[in-house]
């Protein structure tokens, strides 16, 4: 039975949930890294193809300096891809309290070029005292910083494609799930999009 539900006055009560090893959740998570992973050795090797391609196609690149721009477009992709991957599976979970956010303006120089980005950092306490930073930037998906406000107790499951979880689910904008990463209103029992169940 779940820890998430509503009291007599029709409030929802604070709890995490007891669905975490959820059978069905663990497929469905399972079916979508699957789904991600195949996606991604399709990406991979599409610069090298589209290098190749545009060396015979256009006389101010060599077929061999297209394959070589290519190769190198390709294994950065795949680097980013194991390193991605890797992370994920070096992270542990860990419940913890918001006690700061905060935001800065970073630029990062390529050649002659500067690019300027907010940088959005989450503070929390874990549960033996120990600090996490959250780093998000306006170039990636801003997660954290969103959904978590200043004394939010939650959860980080870093096996889900929504790895925050709230204690107290009523303050919450929406429930991400946890298979699809929808954004899912917080009365839905299940994913609108992937039908999976939610942490309730």
């Amino acid at each position: 039975m779940s820890e998430f539900y509503s009291n007599y006055s029709g409030q929802i009560a604070p709890g995490f949930s007891n669905r975490v090893n959820d059978p069905e959740i663990l497929a469905a998570v399972k079916k979508n890294k699957k789904a991600a992973g195949i996606f991604g050795l399709i990406i991979v090797p599409i610069p090298f193809i589209g290098f190749t391609v545009f060396s015979f196609v256009n006389d101010t690149m060599e077929l061999k300096q297209g394959m070589l721009y290519g190769a190198i477009v390709s294994a950065v992709f795949l680097v980013f891809a194991i390193f991605g991957r890797l992370k994920q599976r070096a992270s542990k979970s860990y419940e913890a309290v918001v006690v700061d956010k905060k935001q800065r303006e970073r630029s990062d120089k390529d050649g002659d070029n500067r690019t300027y980005y907010t940088e959005y950092i989450t503070i929390a306490k874990t549960t033996d005292g120990k600090k996490k930073r959250i780093v998000e930037n306006s170039s990636s998906m801003i997660i954290a910083y969103n959904y978590l406000q200043v004394g939010d107790r939650f959860k980080y499951h870093p096996q889900f494609a929504f790895p925050y979880e709230l204690y107290d689910k009523a303050k919450a904008p929406y429930i991400g799930c946890v298979a699809c990463g929808t954004h899912n209103e917080v009365t839905n029992d299940r994913c609108s999009k992937c039908g999976a169940p939610l942490l309730k």
